[in-house]
């Protein structure tokens, strides 16, 4: 997990303590009698992402090494943001969008179409199309191979 000093640190690079602020304001709900910040949810995502990227070159053999189940909790966190920004003001979203700009494309740059349509399946949900998250997968290492084996089950 990043500390607070990485947090500011990337997060500054696209805003300004203000627009944080602000955006701290703005809760998305993500469960019955549950909101988050859309700040967190980014930031979540980001960890997310920087991590399952990280896990990349383990051993299915390591027991802390995250599966499809949690790239399927990191896509969830980006449907949430999306519907986040869906309440703001689209002037105050440039710093914000370039934040998750930067996320996504290193999410795209170690994944693929995930032409099986797996994750989706395991989701269950009813997502969009404008969700292009939901279509991608790793394109090695640990989740890839459980995707793999849901996928033609031997």
């Amino acid at each position: 997990m990043m500390n607070a000093s990485e947090r500011g640190e990337w997060l500054g690079c696209f805003l300004t303590d203000m627009d944080i602020r602000r955006l701290e304001g703005v809760s998305v709900p993500v469960a019955p009698e549950r909101a988050l910040g859309l700040v967190e949810l980014l930031e979540s995502w980001r960890n997310h992402v920087l991590r399952i990227e990280a896990e990349i070159g383990l051993p299915d053999s390591d027991r802390t090494v995250w599966g499809v189940y949690d790239l399927i909790a990191a896509l969830v966190l980006r449907s949430f943001v999306s519907r986040g920004m869906k309440n703001i003001d689209s002037d105050f979203l440039g710093g914000f969008r370039r934040a998750l700009d930067d996320v996504d494309s290193r999410f795209m740059q170690f994944t693929e179409i995930d032409e099986s349509e797996t994750v989706r399946r395991l989701d269950g949900g009813e997502r969009s199309n404008g969700e292009w998250w939901w279509d991608r997968v790793p394109r090695i290492g640990p989740i890839r191979r459980e995707v793999e084996r849901i996928k033609s089950p031997s």
